[in-house]
């Protein structure tokens, strides 16, 4: 408390302040070139008149730097008497729950009294008076306990809220690297593709055509990779999706991760739907991808079927330059047993399959990037249910006790 009276807090700007010193010196420095204008003739006039102006500037620097002192001393002594206030507070809220309890306390020991004089005298208006004396108790702690649970809840829920507002600020920062990265890439290949043209601009027929077709060819496929790894990555709860067989990066290395053409047969009931959803399409650059496989499906039942999977065909129908929607309706037409040509693609290897990816907080809380976030209804849930068990266990608890402390107060009468 010491410390916070000798070494006061940093108060409100003085904003008149700052206005006069800027009043202050435009005028100063107007006056000094009107003085400038004058003939040289009259130097002892301007000499006389830049040495008032020196008096006068020292006077208003004087003047600010007291009322700087004034109010560096009225916050000196604010911040004395709101901690003189606080210490008051304090010893009275202390005193006010010490007389509370005092209180109670007394409240308890006349009851205990009054049951022993009505022991003696009307045995039944005793067990009255303590049935009566109970049921306030557990009136008392249903009145009570609402309140206290809120509270709880709410502590709970700042720690919480902190928690988060961190996670989303390392999160922001990570994000606005990775926007950073990706405009500079962007960049770097609009500049790659400007030398290309530059270069090509001697090619011309069929070698313009093949160089050209080349890197359309390459920018497709790492965008088919890019949405595969989207589709494959954090949607789904399991830590890596299934593959088809020999369909590992490592094993289509040589084909630039382009596996072989598959032909999956698939049995579709009249009243189900496939069991897939899809993304892409000739619109988005992208052929139709399964970005999804729902359980006890008939795509999930198959077996055949796998999250990144490009659908070439279905029952002899091309859906490689189909637009999103057109290949929707076509796969909802299909009935019955459906023949699907379909080919995987195996994303590049990166380093966020390696492992989790920690981020650390300005507090210093590491935490996984890519951990999903707990259901707040079950945990909410969990955490009622525990809550009504301990205090149900606590009621039966707390009800045994207070009956044997007022038995062992009667004793304790009747022994004086």
């Amino acid at each position: 408390m010491t410390a916070l009276v000798e070494r006061p807090v940093a108060g409100p700007m003085l904003v008149w302040l700052d206005a006069l010193e800027k009043d202050f010196d435009k005028a100063f420095v107007d006056l000094d070139l009107l003085l400038g204008e004058i003939d040289s003739d009259q130097a002892d006039i301007m000499f006389e008149s830049r040495q008032k102006m020196t008096a006068l500037s020292g006077a208003f620097a004087q003047l600010v730097h007291k009322a700087q002192t004034i109010f560096q001393c009225n916050l000196r002594q604010e911040v004395a008497e709101l901690v003189q206030l606080r210490e008051d507070l304090c010893l009275s809220r202390s005193a006010h729950y010490e007389l509370e309890r005092e209180s109670q306390q007394l409240m308890l020991q006349v009851h205990s009294l009054h049951c022993q004089v009505h022991s003696k005298t009307a045995p039944h208006e005793s067990d009255m008076i303590k049935k009566k004396l109970e049921q306030e108790i557990l009136n008392f702690r249903s009145e009570i306990r609402p309140p206290s649970k809120l509270r709880s809840e709410v502590e709970l829920l700042r720690k919480e809220n902190k928690k988060y507002r961190q996670m989303i600020l390392a999160m922001q920062n990570e994000v606005y690297g990775a926007r950073l990265a990706a405009k500079y890439l962007d960049k770097e290949l609009a500049g790659r593709i400007q030398q290309i043209q530059l270069l090509g601009r001697d090619m011309r027929g069929a070698e313009h055509d093949r160089l050209w077709n080349q890197l359309e060819a390459e920018i497709h496929l790492h965008r088919h990779k890019t949405v595969i790894r989207a589709c494959r990555g954090r949607r789904s709860s399991q830590k890596h999706l299934p593959t088809p067989p020999h369909h590992d990066y490592r094993s289509l290395r040589k084909q630039k991760g382009v596996g072989e053409i598959r032909s999956v047969k698939l049995v579709k009931a009249s009243h189900e739907g496939l069991g897939i959803s899809i993304t892409g399409g000739k619109e988005h650059g992208v052929p139709i991808l399964i970005s999804e496989i729902h359980p006890k499906q008939p795509a999930e039942r198959c077996g055949n079927l796998f999250v990144g999977d490009a659908i070439l065909s279905v029952n002899g129908i091309d859906l490689r330059t189909a637009k999103h929607n057109e290949a929707v309706h076509i796969l909802s037409e299909q009935e019955g047993e459906l023949n699907l040509k379909v080919v995987y693609v195996a994303p590049d290897q990166d380093s966020d399959d390696d492992g989790d990816v920690m981020v650390e907080t300005q507090g210093g809380f590491l935490f996984n990037l890519y951990e999903p976030f707990t259901d707040r209804k079950h945990q909410m849930a969990s955490l009622s249910t525990l809550e009504q068990t301990t205090s149900s266990c606590s009621s039966s608890a707390s009800h045994h006790s207070d009956n044997n402390n007022l038995a062992a107060e009667n004793d304790t009468v009747r022994e004086r």
